[in-house]
């Protein structure tokens, strides 16, 4: 009886090792059956977006296999755990990760046509430098990181007049990690430029942003407001502002929950409603720059301020020198003030 029962036993346990490693082999053939879905062009590795048909200097439009966008088929091959590589080079689109979660994307110089945007989302990582002729763009999205974003302007590659018109950190935005953003153009003057308000805006009204951490963020020129900010802990090391105020008021929209009229006073850094944020340094150039304001530091509050630690000027050599506004209950502090 002894011995019957061992041999039960043991059919038992071989039982049970043959349906696991059955169970892993139908892994294993469903993992295989996905990628050879998805997969055109099996010369590039898992992972290389021209594997599935996107490649730089080409037409993306619709995967022949799933009748579907092929970027957003790259974001749901992503989203199942797939680390995408971009190679370096143009590509004629729009980048739009919006109800994504865990999202990874590594680019090598990537420039995208149209806008990056990334909305309703949640932990979106793109490592290597990414470009845009158009913006980069957040909204209602957290645990995003970001190593570096460029934005320019380039009517030629583009095939279009319109201008790049730079970042955009808006509402609903959380915990937001960038290392470097160059802004390098934005634009002003049609109806096409309405909402733009400056070169680097973080600002959303009754859903600001917070927890906005920048290493570097360099605006080159902006037709209106070099950077504009507003929300909760935001933290930038090194804030600088080459150009600005140069461009047209016109078919400008209020800020959001803003006084109508404001908008249009052009100003290198203006912060308004920021809240216990933190700036290291902060270079406003006004050689070259028009506008109303070097520094316009609006309304906020004292027992939660916004701190630069050091703030240049340089207004030498300008034939229109600007004027710093500081409103009295404003909510901005600077320790060092140095004026060239």
């Amino acid at each position: 009886m002894k011995k019957v029962s061992l041999i039960i036993l043991f059919a038992l346990m071989l039982s049970c090792q043959n349906e696991k490693k059955s169970s892993e082999n139908t892994t294993l053939k469903v993992d295989k059956y996905v990628d050879s879905v998805y997969t055109l062009n099996d010369a590039f590795k898992i992972g290389d977006v021209r594997r599935y048909g996107v490649e730089p200097g080409k037409g993306i439009g619709q995967h022949p296999k799933l009748l579907k966008d092929k970027l957003e088929v790259l974001l749901d091959i992503s989203e199942l755990g797939i680390e995408l590589y971009f190679p370096g080079g143009v590509y004629d689109r729009t980048l739009n990760v919006e109800n994504r979660n865990k999202v990874k994307i590594v680019s090598d110089s990537a420039l995208f046509t149209g806008a990056i945007n990334i909305k309703n989302s949640t932990e979106i990582e793109i490592d290597g430098i990414v470009q845009s002729l158009s913006r980069f763009y957040t909204q209602n999205s957290n645990n995003i990181n970001i190593n570096t974003i460029i934005t320019k302007t380039d009517t030629i590659t583009k095939a279009s007049n319109l201008r790049s018109t730079g970042c955009s950190i808006h509402g609903g935005s959380k915990n937001v990690t960038i290392k470097k953003i160059l802004i390098k153009d934005s634009g002003s003057g049609s109806d096409a430029y309405k909402y733009i308000k400056g070169g680097l805006v973080i600002h959303g009204h009754n859903n600001e942003p917070r927890d906005i951490k920048i290493d570097s963020a360099i605006v080159e020129s902006s037709d209106r407001h070099g950077a504009y900010l507003s929300g909760e802990d935001i933290e930038i090391k090194y804030l600088h502002i080459k150009k600005f105020g140069i461009g047209s008021v016109d078919n400008m929209a209020p800020m959001e929950g803003g006084i109508d009229g404001e908008q249009k006073d052009f100003a290198g850094l203006w912060i308004k409603n920021c809240h216990d944020s933190f700036i290291d340094k902060a270079i406003i150039n006004a050689e070259d720059s028009k506008g109303k304001y070097t520094i316009n530091f609006d309304i906020g509050e004292e027992f939660r301020p916004t701190t630069i630690e050091k703030l240049i000027i340089k207004n030498e050599s300008s034939n229109n020198e600007l004027d710093k506004r500081i409103f009295s209950r404003t909510g901005v502090k600077y320790i060092e003030l140095i004026e060239k």
